[in-house]
């Protein structure tokens, strides 16, 4: 079976799909998307030669370039067992090997008890593996907003600008802020964030008038074919007439001194909502030196 090339669950399986893969690898509905997939494609110098790879030779707990959020691998897995591997995965050398692209796949594998997987081994700098990892992640059709938002700011992490990032993503910098907002919803709203049911529309009335149960609200837009502007008017009717609370404020700073309004955060905490936290804090004790 681990002779066979099956692409991941999240890479489309079969030749027709693969098809519509290529003619849909990126949301239409962001300006300028269609031109994506071209311009952050790898140059052909980066391919190599299909190699069998132990997978002990592999660091899976180096996520440096996963985009995903997600790493449910239940679909991956019975497609392993169907179909075996028909794209390999995309690993960095040296030994030992970090996943670019694969990270389901590797993980799937493992599960089955594989001793080795068909691998792609590059030898790169890590930010050209990084716009490798970006081209066969985020162009692809089926992954969530969410991701997409991870994936902006894994690039930001790795010192990516703001007008790096809507050249690489074919994002307008509105659109960039948008996805990069997502990170900030509670965890039970991302999870609902599917990008059909729920939109980033969907999500962002959910976010601003303060939803404490995402998943039913979820129910009510799939029964209710509801649009993201007949959503607002519902939240809007049943907070009487209430308009989305303002911005959270965690700290504000005057001329004369500090003003530190009541919080509390945790560690599982949206990551960009803890960055933002500890900038504050850090702002405010030089403040005070």
């Amino acid at each position: 079976m681990e002779s066979g090339m099956q692409p991941e669950g999240d890479s489309d399986a079969g030749p027709k799909r693969r098809a519509d893969r290529r003619r849909h690898a990126v949301d239409t509905s962001s300006d300028g998307a269609s031109k994506l997939e071209e311009r952050i494609t790898p140059p052909k110098a980066l391919d190599g030669a299909y190699q069998t790879i132990s997978l002990a030779d592999i660091d899976s707990s180096n996520t440096t370039f996963q985009c995903r959020v997600s790493m449910a691998v239940a679909d991956v897995r019975r497609s392993l067992e169907h179909d075996g591997l028909e794209q390999p995965v995309d690993l960095l050398g040296p030994k030992p090997y970090r996943i670019i692209d694969g990270f389901r796949r590797c993980r799937a594998a493992q599960e089955l008890g594989w001793s080795s997987i068909q691998a792609v081994v590059h030898e790169m700098a890590d930010n050209q593996a990084l716009r490798v990892a970006f081209t066969k992640n985020v162009v692809r059709k089926n992954l969530a907003p969410v991701d997409r938002a991870n994936a902006l700011w894994l690039a930001q992490r790795q010192g990516l600008k703001k007008n790096d990032l809507q050249e690489l993503f074919g994002l307008s910098q509105k659109q960039v802020d948008r996805y990069l907002e997502l990170l900030s919803f509670s965890s039970a709203l991302q999870k609902c964030l599917d990008g059909k049911i729920v939109t980033m529309a969907h999500a962002k009335a959910l976010h601003d008038f303060g939803v404490e149960s995402p998943s039913e609200w979820k129910k009510r837009i799939e029964s209710e074919t509801l649009s993201a502007k007949q959503l607002k008017r519902v939240l809007r009717q049943e907070a009487g007439k209430r308009q989305p609370g303002r911005k959270k404020l965690y700290i504000k700073k005057s001329k004369d001194g500090l003003r530190v309004y009541p919080f509390s955060i945790t560690k599982d905490a949206p990551q960009i909502e803890k960055d933002k936290v500890a900038k504050l804090l850090k702002e405010a004790l030089e403040f005070l030196e």
